[in-house]
């Protein structure tokens, strides 16, 4: 049984716990992460969902998930990398880059500016079915295709932006 913090609407923890998957009440929120990856060549890592997970299954999206309790987003976002992928991030790379307010939750976007082979990770199977890079113009038109979870859609425009705008730079 995973337990959870509750943040005010000002993501100001509230000292409130709750087990996850308990409905979150009114006024109140979780602390969620996404993770980008970006290799030395501009490729973005995704991953496919397993075919047997309850939401979105075999729906592609990036890493990511929900803090525990006592868990700072840094902490999530390293818990969350090496669950999910088998391996450690590059933290002198990494930063997170904006928060997105949703109803029930704020979901802190991590860029990390990493590379590895895809044969390196030892995926989480329970999470992940399949892994792989793909260059901006190819997740576009998966996103077209409906070939991603909600969620990530909802981080990709953020995360454009952002990237984008350090490139440029």
């Amino acid at each position: 049984m995973e337990i959870i913090d509750l943040y005010d609407e000002n993501k100001i923890l509230t000292g409130e716990k709750i087990k996850r998957g308990d409905e979150i009440p009114n006024g109140k929120y979780k602390l969620s992460i996404h993770i980008w990856i970006v290799d030395s060549n501009g490729k973005i890592y995704i991953q496919k969902r397993s075919s047997n997970r309850k939401l979105f299954p075999s729906l592609w999206e990036n890493p990511g998930g929900g803090a525990l309790a006592g868990e700072s987003s840094l902490q999530t976002f390293q818990r969350e990398f090496n669950e999910e992928l088998g391996i450690e991030p590059n933290l002198n790379k990494a930063r997170l880059f904006t928060t997105l307010k949703r109803k029930k939750d704020f979901v802190d976007l991590w860029l990390v500016n990493q590379d590895f082979e895809i044969s390196e990770l030892n995926l989480q199977k329970e999470e992940v079915g399949e892994a792989r890079w793909a260059t901006l113009k190819e997740i576009e038109e998966m996103i077209k295709n409906n070939e991603f979870c909600p969620t990530f859609n909802e981080s990709f425009q953020p995360f454009l932006k952002f990237y984008l705008t350090q490139n440029m730079k």
